[in-house]
């Protein structure tokens, strides 16, 4: 019974603690230099929210994965990067621009979030209309 309890204890820990135990070390975040979105949009408008990453940090960094979350007030984006190998090591990988779709469910201000490498965030306030 003792070995199910701490099988069961190393499982949920593996859980609650998630890849990031296993994650490559050459992933990182990725900077984020610029959002790009309307400053005004009406209550159920869908529009476009732009960030640009660069990804060119030594010449040899690629992306890996976005993560984003929605909210009725909010988009956080957190763009992942990682260290190229093989033939990706010497192509230059520069800016890329990254489109996502909002739709804000209230009226008041919608924010654009984006995660930076030191850990601080950039943000873009969308003023929105009933």
């Amino acid at each position: 019974m003792r070995c199910v309890a701490r099988a069961v204890a190393l499982a949920a820990v593996i859980i609650v603690a998630g890849c990031s135990l296993f994650r490559d070390p050459r992933v990182s975040v990725a900077e984020i230099t610029s959002i790009t979105a309307p400053d005004t949009v009406r209550v159920g408008t869908i529009f476009n929210i732009t960030v640009r990453a660069f990804l060119g940090c030594d010449l040899s960094w690629v992306l890996d994965h976005v993560e984003v979350t929605y909210t009725d007030t909010s988009l956080d984006v957190r763009v992942w990067s990682r260290r190229g190998e093989g033939d990706w090591a010497y192509q230059r990988v520069s800016e890329r621009d990254l489109t996502f779709e909002a739709r804000p469910a209230e009226s008041g201000e919608y924010r654009a979030i984006a995660h930076q490498p030191d850990g601080s965030t950039t943000q873009k306030t969308i003023t929105v209309l009933p």
